[in-house]
């Protein structure tokens, strides 16, 4: 990218997850909201988010989800 941003020929519209590509210097992040594209900063994505919770606690994140994702029994047994 940055041989490319040297070149002054060309632009990279890209779409990703990645907050280290989100932070390439002199990137300008578009959201797409209901309202359409929207101005963001890196900390302001949730990807940059998750990613963050994740390095804080990979251990716990990873309990998090799958808790979160896990199905409830429902008791269907009491009336």
């Amino acid at each position: 990218m940055h041989r490319m941003e040297q070149s002054t020929i060309c632009q990279v519209v890209m779409a990703t997850h990645s907050p280290m590509l989100m932070a390439y210097p002199g990137a300008r992040l578009l959201q797409l909201t209901k309202y359409g594209l929207e101005p963001v900063t890196v900390e302001q994505t949730d990807h940059y988010r998750v990613t963050r919770e994740f390095c804080a606690d990979p251990k716990g994140f990873v309990e998090a989800v799958i808790e979160e994702w896990t199905p409830r029994r429902r008791d269907v047994d009491q009336f």
